[in-house]
């Protein structure tokens, strides 16, 4: 058995560079050996900081380069089949930002191509290895506080920052390219993560939404969604996602509600806390540093485990799909 993956990964944004950059350089049983972006300084500048041996301008150098076992796909939604396709049929692993694709066939189109490449294919969908969900997830499990019945989550992310990733002339905020907006790209993760936290597919979904375009920043889109899911296993949940926010009121909060009157409450990604009969009360700090406050790093380990020890990875196209259909019935209202 090999006993590391030789790493690639094409497009140097904020998650390529910031979190899946650091995270593989990290893992002893990984070996970045290439990076690609199509501003060729930036990938000269990231093969340097991160001792990388080979920076291309293209996908297509990349993939075919026989040092690469492994590609992980952090561009833009639209670009994501051309580069899952050229690397499934090179025969190369690969690591998919999410959404896979702007359309439930296109993204049908990659999982069924790797599938016929019988490579590993693994949705990054990193909130199932994010630490204080990993906790609430230990929780349900050990049956000690009893089956959740009802969940909220609530996402504000401010508008102004929303700005500065994505300006106004950007993909995200053309719904052919992203899917559907920031408003479909976003959801993503948290439709996931309740999937995987109640066990249990969505069956039913309403969804209400207001949009206000933001002049002051040039045309992006102040968008809202609520939206009520309705699980296979009889669980409800209320979504409530915003970028029509300042700062200081963006958040990122999970609630849920188990039968036993016993409640959880998940905090950004530092904090969850368990309420049960009062005033019994535990909480749970998260400390961690870099891409593992995201779940990345560890995400990044387990498609490298799962590449060397020949394994299906914990998190399947099949969980990709079923979350990228939900968010799209969620923007489609």
């Amino acid at each position: 058995m090999e006993s590391w993956v030789g790493i690639g990964i094409v497009g140097l944004g904020f998650v390529g560079e910031r979190a899946h950059l650091p995270s593989f350089r990290s893992i002893p049983s990984a070996r970045l050996v290439a990076v690609a972006d199509v501003d060729t300084e930036r990938a000269r500048r990231a093969a340097e900081k991160f001792k990388v041996k080979s920076a291309y301008s293209s996908h297509i150098d990349l993939v075919r380069d026989p040092e690469v076992d492994a590609v992980v796909i952090s561009v833009p939604t639209f670009l994501h089949r051309q580069i899952a396709v050229d690397a499934a049929r090179a025969g190369k692993h690969i690591l998919c930002e999410m959404p896979l694709a702007p359309t439930l066939q296109e993204a049908q189109e990659i999982v069924d191509e790797a599938e016929a490449a019988g490579i590993i294919f693994m949705p990054s969908l990193n909130f199932r290895f994010t630490p204080n969900y990993v906790k609430v997830k230990e929780l349900i499990a050990s049956g000690s506080i009893g089956a959740p019945v009802a969940a909220f989550y609530r996402e504000f992310i401010a508008a102004e920052e929303l700005a500065q990733q994505w300006p106004a002339n950007s993909w995200a905020w053309d719904e052919e390219k992203s899917g559907g907006g920031p408003g479909f790209t976003l959801s993503i993760w948290s439709i996931d993560l309740l999937r995987w936290l109640l066990q249990a597919d969505i069956v039913e979904v309403c969804s209400f939404s207001r949009d206000v375009v933001l002049k002051q920043f040039g045309g992006t889109i102040g968008y809202n969604r609520l939206s009520v899911l309705k699980f296979s296993n009889g669980a409800v949940a209320g979504l409530e996602f915003s970028g029509l926010v300042r700062p200081a009121m963006s958040v990122s909060r999970l609630e849920l509600l188990c039968d036993s009157l016993n409640s959880l409450i998940a905090e950004g990604n530092e904090r969850v806390i368990l309420h049960r009969a009062e005033p019994d009360r535990q909480e749970w700090i998260f400390r961690e540093k870099g891409p593992r406050v995201w779940g990345h790093l560890q995400e990044d380990q387990h498609f490298v485990e799962s590449i060397l020890m020949k394994k299906r990875p914990t998190v399947t196209p099949e969980d990709a799909l079923k979350a990228q259909e939900a968010a799209a019935r969620i923007v489609n209202g």
